[in-house]
């Protein structure tokens, strides 16, 4: 079957590879250790540039594989620590890969997993071009994806040409004759969103729009998702309009009109979702308020907020059983009276 055939073992890191295989290694620059906004107790995620001759990429999200087929799994995410459980990766129990395609040149990786969600776009996907950038290596063609409008607007911004991208799907395999493969941006999940990563995006957006002094108060809604919608919507819109808010839905707002908005906000509220990903375009003092249902533990918006010096604040919502008695989609009840004693603080 060649290179179709089952993988055949993997490498937890792409270093360990390299200590016998053709190809190298670049290391780049970490966070520093004094920098105010680490934690001393969090990690400092490895940055580097490996160049690996007759390399191969899987799927649409990026899985790496080294010429003698096996994984790399510290470049090849799937949303856990894969250091420790690389045999648990998905593709190693694939018992036919698609067909090969070989691509002449030099190739970066950009794509990984979930490409289609904005957050995991900005703050996992897009920040690897800026390691692509500082290693010096100019590509023949990015392995980036371009199915949504967000998507296709990033990589304007960035300048890069459509002629040099391949749209990756769950039927690639390609081979290269280099292919480039940037680290990921530290512990997905557990540790996201990384400084370098919220600096990058910074430099990157807010120099193609026209900054004013902070002035508006959002109220992000929900109600075009699928889940995490407030169940009494009505109710708190009331409040935050009495409070002179705009209720912004952010599903059809083109990418550089979200940054501009965020960019100028002196206060955002709103319930967990993808959206407050904007929160890293925010001027230092804003403060953030987060509907967060009941039970949940995600604080990435919670950490991205004491990246970029804005305060944070949550209000826990009420679950509450649906028609037929079961909860739906984590949609929750926000207390009004909470959310007005907050609002009479700052807005």
């Amino acid at each position: 079957m060649g290179r179709r055939a089952p993988l055949r073992g993997y490498y937890a890191k792409t270093r360990d590879f390299l200590r016998h295989g053709d190809g190298y290694y670049t290391y780049l620059d970490s966070p520093s250790a004094t920098d105010e906004t680490t934690h001393h107790d969090e990690p400092r995620p490895e940055r580097f540039m490996a160049v690996i001759p007759k390399g191969a990429s899987l799927y649409e999200c990026g899985v790496i594989v080294s010429p003698d087929h096996r994984l790399l799994a510290d470049v090849s995410w799937e949303g856990y620590d894969l250091i420790s459980q690389p045999l648990h990766h998905p593709a190693m129990y694939k018992l036919c890969l698609p067909p090969i395609q070989h691509i002449a040149g030099r190739v970066a990786i950009i794509s990984s997993l979930m490409p289609d969600n904005y957050y995991h776009w900005m703050f996992d996907i897009l920040p690897r071009f800026e390691i692509v950038q500082k290693s010096g290596l100019m590509p023949d063609y990015y392995v980036v994806n371009t199915t949504t409008q967000f998507q296709k607007d990033s990589l304007n911004v960035l300048n890069i040409p459509p002629h040099r991208i391949l749209n990756p799907t769950r039927n690639t395999h390609i081979e290269a004759d280099e292919l480039m493969i940037p680290s990921l941006i530290g512990p997905v999940y557990s540790m996201t969103p990384q400084l370098l990563a919220c600096k990058f995006l910074r430099s990157t957006f807010l120099q193609k729009i026209k900054t004013r002094k902070p002035h508006r108060a959002l109220y992000i809604t929900r109600t075009d998702a699928s889940n995490r919608h407030v169940i009494n919507e009505a109710e708190i819109r009331e409040e935050v309009l009495d409070h002179g808010f705009e209720v912004i839905s952010l599903s059809n707002v083109p990418l550089l009109q979200q940054v501009e908005l965020f960019s100028e906000a002196k206060i955002v509220v709103g319930p967990h979702g993808a959206g407050f990903t904007n929160a890293v375009f925010c001027q230092p003092g804003c403060v953030l308020i987060e509907f967060m249902p009941e039970g949940w533990k995600i604080d990435c918006f919670e950490r991205l907020a004491r990246l970029v010096g804005m305060e944070y604040y949550s209000i826990v919502g009420m679950e509450s059983d649906t028609s037929n008695g079961h909860v739906s989609n984590n949609d929750h009840i926000v207390e009004r009276a909470a959310l007005r004693r907050l609002l009479r603080q700052f807005a």
